[in-house]
């Protein structure tokens, strides 16, 4: 990732302290404030007003913070944040911007990104959806299995406690200590439920396809050393098959899971935003062995903690 072995903690650095990595999402180091972020702001938001994006942007920066020191940017400027508000307010593009389309982008050799149109949903699917987005909102028809709060209302509450908790009202302006310590601290049912929420839509948009909005630059691929989408080309025999991090993605997937449970690769990947995931520390290791040393001091601290050890 270019980092100067003498400029600070890199990444991997981050996650071989498996002290600091049980703090990672919430501690690891960035910018002083939003202001020293670039921070990337396409068309008028879709759902939220600008004083909740600028609020979200302080939420997902703690949970994909950048680190201009190390090379690495975050989910701020990764456009995590509008691509939240995108899916929000998914419904107020005609087709909705639920699912894009396919097969393939031009990134792997295709005459055109097929990803850049929406496809239309049917019935069931818009149904879905809209409860899934909008909530029941007491609407008998949709309450068949009770009332369900949509991912509108979460985050429109928890981002406006956010504010309230804040010494000036305004979270996005905070330190990262002090956001940390409202997100470590807080026991508002709203606040909790955001967290739950925007964590994985954060990471998902980081690092799925740009076309939802997320992963600018291919800003999440680039650190992570994931080829994303290779279709039409897609892989040579010899890129599948060859092992160890000098191979293609067969290799390393092959690396990771000789090594890692299921369980525990889905345990390790919450914590890669501090440190880095488990496909991106296969490439930087040099051996089985190597891979093993790293990881499994991570995952025990990881069950120690959760077992209140």
């Amino acid at each position: 990732m270019g980092a100067d072995e003498n400029r600070g903690r890199t990444r991997r650095e981050v996650l071989r302290d498996g002290t600091a990595v049980t703090m990672a999402l919430f501690v690891a180091p960035a910018a002083s404030s939003l202001g020293d972020v670039a921070v990337a702001v396409g068309s008028e938001p879709a759902f939220f007003t600008e004083r909740e994006m600028h609020t979200l942007r302080g939420l997902v920066d703690r949970f994909i913070p950048g680190k201009p020191e190390d090379l690495d940017d975050g989910a701020v400027a990764a456009g995590c944040a509008e691509a939240i508000d995108a899916l929000l307010g998914a419904f107020e593009f005609d087709p909705p911007r639920i699912y894009a389309g396919g097969p393939w982008s031009k990134r792997g050799g295709g005459e055109r990104n097929h990803f850049k149109r929406f496809v239309r949903l049917d019935a069931y699917e818009e149904k879905a959806w809209r409860l899934r987005i909008e909530g029941s909102r007491g609407r008998k028809k949709l309450e068949f299995n009770g009332p369900v709060t949509g991912w509108q209302e979460i985050y429109r509450n928890g981002l406006s406690v956010l504010n309230g908790a804040a010494r000036n009202g305004d979270f996005g302006s905070l330190s990262p200590l002090e956001r940390d310590l409202i997100l470590r601290t807080s026991t508002n049912p709203w606040v909790r439920e955001l967290i739950d929420v925007a964590f994985p839509h954060t990471w998902q948009f980081m690092y799925g396809a740009p076309e939802y909005g997320g992963n600018r630059g291919l800003i999440g691929w680039r650190y992570s050393r994931w080829p994303g989408d290779v279709h039409p080309r897609g892989y040579t025999r010899e890129e599948i098959e060859q092992p160890g991090p000098g191979g293609g993605i067969g290799g390393l997937l092959n690396i990771v899971k000789s090594i890692l449970s299921l369980d525990e690769l889905l345990a390790l990947a919450p914590y890669a935003g501090g440190g880095e995931s488990a496909f991106g520390l296969a490439a930087r290791s040099e051996s089985l062995r190597e891979l093993r040393e790293e990881v499994r001091p991570v995952l025990r601290r990881m069950r120690e903690e959760r077992n209140g050890g």
